[in-house]
């Protein structure tokens, strides 16, 4: 399992600061919160609503592969209007190796996934089931969660504040800026810690900002 060397608001902000987009909090929130922050290469897998004739398999192929290290992205959940996600597939998602997942859509079975401790990030909870409307359109390809692109490739940090998409060309300059970031930030504490006023211990953050801004 990898490790960030940022957490996601550091990432998110640095991203903000080139012009960058990529954070998927909002509208995804954690459902079980990682533990530690991780880091994964996404597989992405675009669900539809089909009221007749809707195939859920592509799903199962997906999570019956090895897919060690990798975190799952599901879009176009949320049209299904049910719980697209729950403990047998969060299971299923474990024992392929999967280190989180992050569903456009709903999810239920709470307590029973959180006793998993695989991450899950989710648009919201739902009592009732897909009731077979749950179609995949695709897996692999580029999909979309509220703007935000998201490409298998990519990597995808999650923590307890969320998850941020880098994409595969940016990632690790983009992780190395952030761990500037909350440098600069942890120096800031420091300074008030040792009885600096925020005006002029602000001044680590203000450098750095400065540095990483395009």
């Amino acid at each position: 399992m990898k490790i960030p060397a940022a957490s996601s608001s550091a990432i998110a902000d640095v991203l903000a600061l080139r012009g960058l987009s990529g954070w998927l909090t909002p509208p995804l929130a954690p459902i079980v919160a990682a533990r530690c922050p991780v880091v994964g290469e996404v597989v992405t897998v675009q669900i539809e609503r089909r009221d007749s004739g809707a195939d859920f398999k592509p799903m199962y192929e997906v999570l019956s592969a090895i897919q060690e290290g990798k975190v799952l992205v599901i879009a176009g959940a949320i049209e299904i209007g049910g719980a697209i996600w729950g403990e047998i597939l969060t299971a299923s998602a474990q024992q392929a190796g999967f280190v989180g997942v992050a569903i456009d859509g709903f999810v239920r079975d709470v307590t029973a996934m959180q006793n998993l401790e695989l991450p899950i990030y989710a648009s919201g909870t739902a009592v009732v089931g897909p009731l077979g409307r749950a179609h995949v359109v695709s897996v692999g390809e580029t999909v979309d969660i509220l703007g935000q692109e998201v490409s298998t490739g990519d990597q995808i940090v999650l923590d307890d504040s969320g998850c941020v998409r880098l994409s595969a060309k940016d990632a690790q300059e983009i992780l190395e800026a952030a761990a500037l970031y909350e440098k600069g930030e942890e120096q800031v504490l420091q300074a008030l810690a040792a009885g600096e006023r925020l005006n002029s211990a602000y001044r680590y953050k203000a450098d750095v900002v400065s540095r990483l801004k395009r």
